[in-house]
């Protein structure tokens, strides 16, 4: 038990401390952090999943989307690591997690996300890229950036959103008008 705890300890640390690549890339003091995306994510899926979705499911591919990265780190496409090599890097992680606390349906649900496999996973997708354009948005209204970024990640997030959901695509015709 004290060595899961310890083990826990460490992967809830590192989640906490890591900040994301994307916005250190970008020049970001203080940029937010793994964790605070994964929070970000869960709370924007129990405000507004579907009611045709399993809300538990969603907040679960929530919370676990990115705990990869405690072990790996946030890989970014240009960190000059191949998407095969990411993918296996993630993969082993989750498995290393999800044995050490005998949880099993972590890596399910890690797949499951990864790979689109239901309406929930394709829903937290586009949750993930949501909080990633709010952030920025939150970057832009605080100036904390030496340009302004909401633009850049609206426009990457809207192209690359599913928006089957009809809460999605108001969400982001929402956004458009910020």
């Amino acid at each position: 038990m004290n060595d899961n705890l310890s083990y826990l300890i460490n992967i809830l640390g590192k989640l906490k401390e890591l900040q994301r690549t994307g916005w250190i890339n970008k020049g970001i003091e203080n940029a937010e952090t793994v964790a605070a995306h994964s929070h970000g994510v869960a709370l924007l899926a129990l405000l507004f999943a579907p009611q045709h979705l399993d809300k538990e499911k969603c907040l679960k591919l929530a919370l676990i989307h990115d705990i990869q990265e405690a072990l790996v780190g946030d890989i970014t496409p240009f960190d000059g690591v191949s998407e095969e090599e990411k993918a296996q890097r993630e993969k082993a992680a989750v498995k290393e997690i999800s044995q050490k606390f005998h949880f099993a349906e972590l890596e399910d649900l890690f797949a499951e996300y990864e790979e689109n496999k239901t309406k929930e996973a394709c829903f937290i997708k586009d949750m993930d890229r949501l909080d990633a354009v709010l952030e920025a948005k939150y970057y832009d209204n605080g100036n904390k950036t030496q340009e302004k970024i909401f633009n850049e990640f609206y426009n990457y997030a809207n192209t690359h959103t599913n928006k089957e959901e009809q809460i999605t695509k108001q969400l982001f015709n929402a956004l458009c008008k910020l």
